[in-house]
């Protein structure tokens, strides 16, 4: 049996973690299938065919029981809660083996306006590291992440996500959230600010581990557990601070100089608490999955800020469930993405649910060299493969992320930890995803799928994956999000015939639309196409929407768009508005071709406007070209410089900057001499 990873009562393959390498030799453990002696559970989840079969089989005696369904079932059933999906959760007087809750099941099928039954089985994480854990004065910062591998490629030595050159493409939008339904999360410093309202769907206390049923709170109070407490016999178990680790891969705070970088520097990240002590009910995930995509709940609030993408990094044996498999049905249809660990058994994730699922996207793991990760599941439900690390030898050719070093409650120590699995491979995809729908909101999850995939790179020679066992091939984000503008609208072409020409290259010119095909960016993260919150005196150029550039100290901010310079119109314009109270010299906008300057002038008080003033920017150069165009400001660490831009497009001639009435004269020639700067 592998070390460390699997006791006698699991059932799921949510987290692949062994012993760091500094505590063991090197040799490598061997991956066990997950179905042996799964958990006992004492819910069934059934839906009923009308609201009268509804009515009359849910009526409850005396002693709270269902007496039709107790008939059938042979013992006592009595009613729990309602769930989403129009199911609802059943429990029975003791847990009992699944097999036997399976039987249990089937007889309450045979009752007349019964639509289905099935076990509510309990999913878990199959194991803890020993953990090495890392000081974040000693791990390298998030503007070298030097330690995480992951994100990178070299061919052969680090086949990562290939996110260098992708970032220079897009960091992500913060209107973009990724919900991560895991063990809830933590207060830590990397993930500052990169969080939205969560909620916490264990409705059982026990489970849940923090003294009370569903509520608002999805922070982690730990799934520790003692020995033999989560039925048969088991050894105890730290604190996995799994749902931490996954939230940091895919949005950690970014570019602030502390500890690890995500995939996403500008996404937000949406808790929800499905797994707790030994796991959590399935009925709880489904109804999590549900909340996050925004759809509704009974008993819960509605989400105000539904998630494009959500990650699942859990799983277990058995067919994918009709509780599933409808609630991923209505999640995909409200436009959502859903990213699911392939499992960690060394088997085929045909076998593992939600893994085996229709409409989701499976992830197996690969390793650092590109090859299939020892432990990871495998087959053709796996659509596409990424980075899930191995630890068993060299603990840094794990994936790293954000984690806690307590070993039951949060000890708030703000650490980071490499671990491996299935459930660090899936979150590097549903970050990339999440990149993609940033890019282009637009996209339905059937065309994020095509286009990773399409866009896969090849298994490096000798990679014990292939396009039969780990999918498409392993995920990259720069060619993902080079062909967002490009090499998957023109596949679409093939079926639909191409779209009329737009009269201006530019796509939501005047920000009408919000960020819709442009991409934001900036250090101190935060909205930048917006609709409120101008300075007093500051209104859009034209409609009600414009950008705001700077405004922060030590602060570069840009949006961009892929473009194509037309031959005919190829000088940019666009309407600015400097508010600045620098001395000139050293604050700056520019404008960037293909991560280039081809223009840049100060924002400095002397250089205010005082109102819109059109700006213009020769790119013949470019013309017929599909280019990068970047629109930036970059600030010093005081006195602040605001660049507000609105209605850009292309002309055919350069004109000059035309201001307002006021007589404010903007700097028009970026290569004028500069005034001193201030001692």
């Amino acid at each position: 049996m592998k070390r460390m990873w699997f006791f006698a009562g699991l059932i799921v393959c949510l987290l692949a973690l062994t012993l760091p390498a500094s505590l063991k030799g090197p040799q490598r453990p061997s991956a066990v299938h997950a179905a042996a002696l799964t958990p006992p559970t004492a819910q069934i989840i059934i839906q009923f065919e009308d609201a009268a079969a509804e009515a009359a089989l849910l009526t409850a005696t005396e002693q709270s029981e269902l007496a039709a369904l107790s008939q059938a079932a042979g013992m006592s059933v009595s009613y729990v809660r309602e769930m989403s999906g129009d199911a609802h959760v059943l429990r029975l007087p003791q847990a009992l083996p699944p097999d036997d809750v399976a039987a249990i099941a089937a007889q309450l099928e045979t009752v007349e306006g019964v639509v289905y039954a099935e076990p509510d089985l309990i999913k878990t994480i199959d194991g803890r590291p020993i953990r090495p854990l890392f000081n974040p004065n000693l791990t390298p910062n998030d503007t070298q992440f030097g330690s995480q591998w992951h994100y990178m490629y070299t061919p052969g030595s680090a086949e990562g996500l290939n996110l260098v050159n992708a970032w220079n493409i897009s960091t992500g939008s913060a209107s973009t959230v990724v919900a991560v339904l895991d063990t809830g999360i933590l207060n830590h410093n990397d993930l500052a600010g990169k969080t939205v309202p969560g909620y916490d769907f264990i409705a059982d206390p026990f489970v849940g581990n923090d003294g009370n049923g569903r509520d608002s709170n999805p922070a982690d109070p730990g799934d520790w557990y003692a020995a033999n407490e989560c039925g048969g016999t088991h050894s105890a178990q730290d604190s996995s601070w799994h749902g931490t680790h996954v939230a940091g891969t895919i949005g950690a705070a970014s570019n602030n100089n502390l500890g690890v970088a995500g995939v996403n520097w500008q996404a937000k990240i949406l808790p929800v608490r499905v797994l707790g002590k030994c796991g959590g009910y399935t009925s709880d995930i489904v109804d999590g999955m549900r909340w996050a995509a925004g759809l509704a709940v009974a008993g819960v609030p509605a989400n105000a800020n539904p998630a494009k993408v959500l990650n699942l990094s859990l799983g277990g044996p058995g067919a994918c469930s009709a509780t599933e498999q409808n609630a991923i049905n209505a999640i995909v249809a409200a436009g959502s993405t859903v990213v699911v660990a392939a499992g960690n058994a060394d088997a085929n994730a045909a076998g593992f649910s939600p893994a085996n699922c229709n409409n989701v996207i499976t992830v197996a793991a690969t390793n650092r060299t590109g090859s299939r990760a020892f432990y990871s599941n495998y087959g053709s439900v796996v659509e596409v493969s990424a980075p899930g690390g191995e630890t068993d030898i060299f603990q840094s050719d794990g994936v790293l992320s954000t984690l806690d070093s307590g070993a039951t409650v949060p000890a708030n120590s703000h650490t980071y930890e490499y671990y491996q699995g299935t459930s660090m491979a899936a979150p590097h995809v549903a970050g990339l995803a999440s990149l993609i729908v940033g890019r282009q909101p637009g996209y339905t999850p059937q065309q994020v799928l095509t286009l990773l995939q399409d866009t896969a790179r090849s298994f490096p020679g000798g990679s014990t994956c292939s396009t039969s066992n780990c999918g498409a091939g392993i995920v990259d984000a720069y060619d993902a999000l080079s062909a967002t503008a490009g090499k998957f609208i023109l596949s679409l072409y093939i079926m639909q015939g191409p779209p009329p020409l737009p009269t201006d290259p530019i796509i939501n010119p005047g920000f009408e639309s919000g960020p819709t095909s442009w991409t934001e960016s900036a250090t101190n993260p935060r909205n930048l196409i917006i609709n409120s919150g101008f300075p007093s005196g500051v209104t859009p150029h034209g409609g009600s929407w414009a950008t705001r550039l700077g405004g922060a100290h030590l602060d570069t901010s840009y949006i961009q768009q892929q473009v194509t310079v037309p031959a005919g119109t190829p000088y940019l314009a666009y309407w600015h508005w400097i508010d600045s109270e620098d001395f000139c010299g050293w604050d700056y906008g520019s404008v960037l071709i293909n991560g280039a300057v081809v223009h840049e002038y100060d924002l400095c008080s002397a250089e205010n406007t005082n109102g819109w003033v059109q700006k213009t920017v020769n790119l013949s150069a470019y013309a017929g070209q599909s280019v990068q165009l970047r629109i930036r400001a970059v600030t010093d660490s005081s006195l602040n410089s605001n660049l507000f831009v609105d209605d850009v497009s292309f002309q055919a001639s350069p004109a000059p900057d035309i201001g307002p009435a006021s007589g404010a004269v903007p700097a028009n020639d970026p290569a004028a001499a500069r005034r001193p700067a201030a001692p």
